[in-house]
């Protein structure tokens, strides 16, 4: 019967969130009210590299575009599906607000105690602010070992989407679950082909990986593009073939795959 393993992490933030929604309006700031799984693996990737005690060496250079890549994009390699991480249903909220703050910071009036007028120069932005005691997600790979290797990420912390900070408080063993098919409630996000009745739509990215994209620190393999899907999250129930966290409880059988696509990518279903 075919399987794979699968790692859940509990995230804690330390204050509000805003994991920008894409396409996005110049002044209003909208959130996912989620880390999509792009974020989440971006995510992962930097705390490795903390906890390992080092920082990715080409960082600099590729994000400029000045390295043989054309672009820099943190991301964990293609053995790893990131699924994203979602909060508890009805234990989140997003905030709408303006953004506070000037707009020029030689603005004086705005940081006086005693104002002389009401014509201080705030900033159009209009911001999302994702407020949760938790966000639990899950890392997918074909094998147990590379999940081990995640074991290290507790209590590492670091910025994560446009605006906030996390810190691992939880990450599992690494489970197996095996392909199963019939009704079932879906962990985090459902993607087509399925249609469900139910749940919020959100437009999503994912990563095009390239086998043959070159490092500034002669490394070989990373994201040269995203493609484009959609997604529901918070579905009551679909049917068809899931990988199986629990009896009636899982995820799509393609979602791991759904995130990341290119000539080397294998696929983790196939049906």
């Amino acid at each position: 019967m075919p399987s794979i393993w699968i790692t859940e992490i509990v995230f804690k933030p330390t204050g509000a969130l805003t994991f920008r929604q894409m396409p996005s309006g110049i002044l209003h700031i909208m959130s996912y009210p989620f880390m999509p799984p792009t974020t989440m693996s971006g995510f992962i990737k930097r705390l490795l590299d903390i906890a390992e005690g080092s920082e990715w060496k080409g960082y600099g250079k590729d994000w400029f575009g000045k390295g043989p890549g054309n672009h820099f994009t943190l991301t964990l390699d293609q053995n790893y599906r990131a699924l994203g991480a979602f909060p508890e249903q009805d234990q989140w909220c997003v905030h709408k607000t303006r953004r506070h703050g000037p707009k020029n910071f030689k603005h004086r009036n705005f940081s006086q105690i005693l104002r002389t007028d009401h014509k201080e120069n705030y900033e159009l932005h209009h911001w999302d602010y994702l407020f949760c005691n938790s966000l639990t997600g899950w890392i997918a790979a074909k094998e147990k070992e590379p999940l081990e290797k995640l074991g290290c990420l507790k209590n590492f912390g670091g910025k994560a989407g446009k605006e906030g900070w996390l810190f691992v408080e939880s990450i599992s063993e690494p489970r197996q679950v095996f392909l199963t098919e019939g009704q079932y409630i879906p962990l985090g996000l459902v993607t087509p082909p399925l249609r469900p009745d139910s749940g919020m739509f959100y437009n999503l990215y994912g990563h095009y990986w390239d086998e043959n994209y070159q490092w500034t620190n002669n490394e070989k393999g990373g994201v040269t593009g995203f493609t484009q899907l959609g997604a529901w999250w918070n579905v009551d129930r679909v049917s068809g073939a899931y990988w199986a966290w629990d009896k009636g409880l899982g995820f799509p059988a393609h979602i791991p795959d759904d995130f990341i696509a290119g000539k080397e990518v294998e696929p983790f279903y196939n049906p």
